[in-house]
């Protein structure tokens, strides 16, 4: 069985096009500066995406940022299957041997390696972009705070907007498994609150329920204000990619670590610009 990503769709191409304007923005804009630039992937897969047909291959983020005309001075990429974290490594060894001894490929969880890698940087002197691309609800929220206290760190996270409405019951009656899933994914217990109310129909016992109540534009508005609680600066409109039914599938969302002011004016420039809907 081939260790190759899947092509998820169009989408998937407008996502890796949006992500490659601003890796090559960030190089150009940090070009001059003092600080080392580092390149974090934390779902790298195999720097290759299949298409669905198996004709065509498309270049992921992993050889996207290896391929840049500028260079990190150093890349860690992360992936949790072994077998896609060789394909990477081996990838590298063939394709980027020139930068070879500026790659790290971890084989294991994002959170724990991300948290790891975070801690073992001096952010007084370096800075990163993080691209953080999960397929359902790995990224812990705890994750993205350890993000957010480096203050060094550029993030475009692909947010499972689709994976989180299949766990919101419409009747609120979620198993606590999905509970205690939604609150690793969010951070907190105010998502109930947010997006559920009292029924006003009283039922065969006499009693109310609570009945869900919340709407794509409102789940999307919630999430980025939930990211501006641990972000210095978040895009308020990130951009939300549909599937063939035009069901929401996923929220591309950016934020800046860094409180320098300058600085997050530079990147929501440019994230802003890259995150306008084109028609």
């Amino acid at each position: 069985m081939s260790n190759e990503q899947k092509f998820g769709g169009n989408w998937t191409i407008e996502k890796l096009d949006m992500f490659s304007s601003y890796l090559n923005a960030y190089l150009i804009s940090l070009k001059k500066c003092r600080f080392e630039k580092i390149y974090i992937d934390a779902f790298a897969g195999t720097g290759n995406i299949i298409s669905r047909d198996g004709t065509k291959n498309i270049a992921g983020s992993a050889r996207i940022a290896l391929s840049s005309d500028l260079q990190f001075n150093k890349y860690y990429f992360i992936e949790a299957d072994s077998n896609k974290a060789e394909a990477l490594q081996k990838m590298i060894d063939t394709d980027f041997a020139f930068l070879k001894s500026k790659v790290t490929v971890y084989a294991g969880d994002a959170n724990s390696e991300l948290s790891k890698i975070c801690s073992s940087i001096d952010w007084r002197y370096n800075r990163a972009l993080l691209f953080l691309d999960p397929y359902a609800t790995q990224v812990a929220w705890e994750t993205l705070e350890v993000v957010a206290k480096t203050e060094a760190i550029d993030m475009w996270y692909l947010f499972p907007f689709q994976a989180l409405q299949r766990l919101l019951r419409k009747d609120g009656q979620m198993d606590c498994t999905w509970v205690e899933c939604i609150d690793r994914l969010l951070g907190d217990h105010g998502w109930q609150a947010e997006f559920y109310k009292e029924d006003p129909q009283i039922n065969l016992f006499g009693t109310k329920s609570i009945v869900k109540d919340i709407d794509t534009e409102r789940l999307k508005g919630y999430i980025v204000k939930r990211l501006q609680k641990i972000f210095p600066a978040v895009a308020s409109k990130p951009r939300i990619f549909r599937n063939t039914k035009q069901s929401p599938i996923f929220l591309f969302c950016f934020a800046v670590a860094s409180k320098n002011e300058a600085a997050q004016r530079l990147a929501m420039k440019i994230a802003n610009h890259i995150l306008k809907e084109k028609f």
